[in-house]
């Protein structure tokens, strides 16, 4: 009997891996609205098709001893019509598949574990899913799909650029964070899908001499100024901000493959203007985005995983451990703003898509960025009964005669 393929988590896998049995599980969601219905024996065949490409996310997770590990499957998922709320949890046991494919009328969508991938290592998986759909769809010729091979896709780049080094990002420790206190949904999630032209942002962002990235995140600590209690003036507001490695250190890896960054805002007072804190937070990116202070980062994250006692400490232990973390790091970020860039896809393909968005699970409000052709969407997920941050950041656009179509779901 032929033993199952397994595969090692990387770095970030490890870590969400010990958050597995948590209510709230750290997912993805990617979304492609076409212009016709979606047929669903097509969109079979091309999920078989992709998998091929990327077997190393046809895996359950299973325990070990000292990490969890991904064991490849002879199962193949099937598809079916979107039953389910947005993110809804995939893993329950060491059966399950860590990704889920479904339907909805025109639309498209592919969840997955942040286990598996991170935001940017995911697409590669949706671009794949969505061309192969189009090509048996419409007898497609000559259009090849996002290919690389198996061992750059599934390679640990944490692992290939690790460096043993004493040297330590100076990180500025914050000890007051302001969280936004508003009363919390239980067991529900809002769900907003932004969409506005990339033409608008993009000059509205030349503008203030800034970068998109950097312009959402002024407008949502610009938006908090009239929220903010006068008792937490005193507090900084933290961004978190993923940044994609791939960009500093090539690497064709579908794995998990970021490090986080931090933008840091204190009010000095309430009156502030827009350009003053673009002013302070493209001086953070710039700061921070240089690839010797992201290798030393990414170098001290590793550094912890090859550490001895950490390597043979018992799976129940780490698991305890990681969740205390996991609880204590959440009291220590505002929000978190992800921006997955640019989805291209060839010009017959794009013909047939309306538009592209992508949710994320959360455990309080976060936003998830991507364009595809002149539309940028961006997607808001929020644990809140009441929203007044997100209602003044969506306002902020319209004041300035840019059009912002939105739309909302509750899930719970």
């Amino acid at each position: 009997m032929e033993s199952k393929k397994w595969y090692k988590l990387d770095n970030i896998g490890k870590f969400y891996s010990s958050l597995a049995s948590n209510s709230i599980q750290n997912i993805f969601r990617y979304s492609v609205t076409l212009k016709e219905s979606i047929d669903k024996n097509i969109l079979q065949k091309a999920l078989d098709l992709t998998i091929k490409s990327y077997p190393n996310f046809n895996v359950n997770l299973k325990k070990g001893i000292f990490w969890y590990f991904l064991e490849q499957t002879t199962k193949k998922f099937k598809v079916t019509e979107e039953n389910l709320p947005i993110c809804f949890k995939l893993y329950n046991n060491g059966n399950d598949f860590l990704y889920r494919v479904s339907y909805y009328k025109k639309r498209i969508n592919f969840e997955v574990s942040h286990i598996l991938s991170d935001g940017r290592g995911s697409v590669n998986f949706f671009q794949t899913l969505i061309i192969n759909y189009l090509k048996i769809r419409y007898e497609l010729n000559g259009i090849n799909a996002y290919s690389c091979s198996y061992l750059q896709s599934s390679e640990d780049s944490y692992l290939k650029y690790y460096k043993k080094n004493v040297n330590k990002v100076n990180d500025h420790y914050v000890s007051k964070v302001y969280i936004y206190d508003g009363r919390k949904l239980l067991n529900t999630t809002r769900f907003f899908e932004l969409h506005m032209s990339v033409k608008d942002a993009t000059s509205l962002a030349h503008k203030y001499n800034t970068s998109i990235t950097s312009l959402i995140i002024s407008i949502l600590i610009y938006s908090m100024k009239d929220v903010i209690p006068e008792k937490d003036l005193e507090k900084v507001i933290k961004i978190d901000v993923p940044v994609d490695l791939r960009q500093y250190f090539k690497s064709f890896s579908t794995k998990n493959y970021f490090c986080l960054i931090s933008i840091l805002y204190k009010f000095e007072a309430r009156e502030v203007n827009i350009e003053s804190i673009i002013e302070k937070v493209n001086k953070q990116f710039k700061e921070n985005l240089t690839k010797e202070n992201l290798s030393i980062k990414v170098n001290q994250m590793v550094s912890l995983e090859k550490n001895v006692i950490c390597r043979l400490t018992p799976i129940f232990i780490k698991n305890f451990i990681l969740k205390l973390a996991d609880l204590y790091t959440r009291k220590l970020s505002t929000s978190c703003v992800s921006n997955i860039s640019i989805i291209k896809f060839d010009d017959v393909i794009s013909s047939y898509i309306e538009n592209i968005n992508i949710l994320v699970s959360t455990t309080s409000f976060q936003f998830t960025l991507c364009s595809f052709k002149d539309d940028l969407s961006i997607g808001i997920s929020s644990k809140y009964k009441y929203n007044e941050i997100i209602k003044k950041f969506c306002t902020y656009f319209s004041k300035r005669n840019i059009n912002v179509i939105i739309n909302t779901a509750e899930v719970k």
